[in-house]
Order: structure tokens, then sequence, then C-alpha cells
């Protein structure tokens, strides 16, 4: 089975690898491995700062190469969308936040015996 390594923030280049493997695979070709190198900015678990075992700089570094942020920038330069754009799907997705976080403050607390109701193990 093939492997390929692609960096993992860069949506476009996830896009571009995982078209050539839709591809080959709808060819009949099998499957294929993508690793998607990317980095975790923050700690493993809440707690945990994430600073002991590397630098600021090293995080910064990557906050840097923020996949949200690099995909904005090709696309305005690509001129597939304005700015306009999306300072429209950054409100709507600010509103969709506040009105969820609405109805999770104002819904009643679960019942501790429903925790489980949507575990399925199989």
């Amino acid at each position: 089975m093939p492997g390929i390594e692609v960096d993992g923030n860069d949506a476009l280049a996830i896009y571009e690898k995982a078209s050539e493997a839709v591809q080959r695979a709808r060819q009949g070709e099998g499957p294929t491995l993508m690793e998607c190198r990317t980095y975790r900015w923050f700690g493993h678990h809440e707690g945990d700062p994430g600073a002991s075992y590397r630098s600021r700089e090293e995080v910064e570094m990557w906050k840097q190469r923020d996949p949200v942020k690099r995909l904005r920038e090709q696309v305005l330069a690509s001129g597939w969308a304005e700015p306009d754009d999306f300072e429209r799907i950054d409100e709507e997705v600010r509103s969709l936040i506040e009105d969820a976080a609405k109805f999770a403050l104002a819904s009643p607390q679960p019942e501790a015996a429903t925790a489980l109701d949507q575990v399925f193990c199989g």
C-alpha cells in the first residue's frame, strides 16, 4: 500500500493528495496511507500547559502556520473569495456559537442515569 506524507497545515495540499488517493482507489488500485503532519499547540489534557517539553518559540513558529489562517490567505490570494465573504462566514459562525451557548445554558441539566444513553459498545 502506498503511503504519502503531506503538510497537515495546508488544506489545499491535503485536498490535492486526498483527491489522488481517492482516484487511485476508484480505479481499483487499493487504499493509500496519508500522513498529515501537523502540530498540537496545547498540552495533552486540561491542566497540561505543554510548556515543559517544548519551547515557546517552537509553539509560536507552528502557530504562524495555522491551517485556518493559511487557507484563508490562499483563498484570498487566488481570488476564489473576497474579504467580505470571510467576514460574513465569521459572523455566521459567531451567531451559531452564541445561539448554541444560549441553548446549552438555558437547558436543564441531564439526569445522571442518561450519561451512557448514546454510548454504543459493539
